[in-house]
């Protein structure tokens, strides 16, 4: 009994993993796209009052590339 609770578990987890792998690189392209605005919208205004959004702009970038290369290793 509990080996077809588990083989049942284990196909439904393994059918899932496609689908977030896809979303992995969804939500890093986002992120590449909402660091970049956060970047070139701080760096337009010059002021030293945004070095937070210039901070948050650079993780944002770098952790959407990191999404993207995963997501597309594990595919």
């Amino acid at each position: 009994m509990e080996q077809k609770i588990e083989g049942a578990i284990d196909s439904g987890l393994e059918s899932l993993s496609s689908g977030l792998y896809v979303f992995s690189v969804g939500f890093g392209i986002v992120l590449i796209i909402l660091g970049a605005i956060l970047l070139f919208k701080s760096k337009t205004r010059g002021s030293n009052k945004k070095k937070g959004a210039v901070n948050i702009g650079l993780i944002s970038l770098v952790l959407g590339v990191v999404a993207v290369i995963s997501g597309l290793v594990q595919m």
